[in-house]
């Protein structure tokens, strides 16, 4: 279970979110802003939802988890690690 963030980790998750995204954008790593904004829209709509069924503890519950991966892009991760290997590689 993710915890509640406070609202300082809730200013530096979204100061990290926005510093990530110039960060792909000076980049050209289209993939990479696709993604953030894929988690921003999950964490939107998790406010948005009316939650059918979900206790309002088990609806904050989803908008944590989400909150707390809102910086992750495990894919762009993987795809920036096989560029480095790359990289690597013709420079040694």
């Amino acid at each position: 279970m993710n915890k509640t963030p406070t609202l300082r980790e809730k200013v530096k998750m979204y100061e990290d979110l926005l510093h990530k995204i110039n960060l792909m954008q000076v980049a050209c790593d289209n993939e990479g802003i696709q993604e953030l904004l894929h988690n921003i829209d999950k964490w939107s709509y998790m406010f948005r939802c009316n939650g059918e069924g979900l206790t309002d503890k088990k609806r904050q519950e989803l908008i944590d988890r989400v909150f707390w991966n809102l910086c992750n892009t495990p894919e762009t991760d993987k795809l920036t690690a096989k560029r480095q290997f790359r990289y690597s590689k013709l420079n040694n």
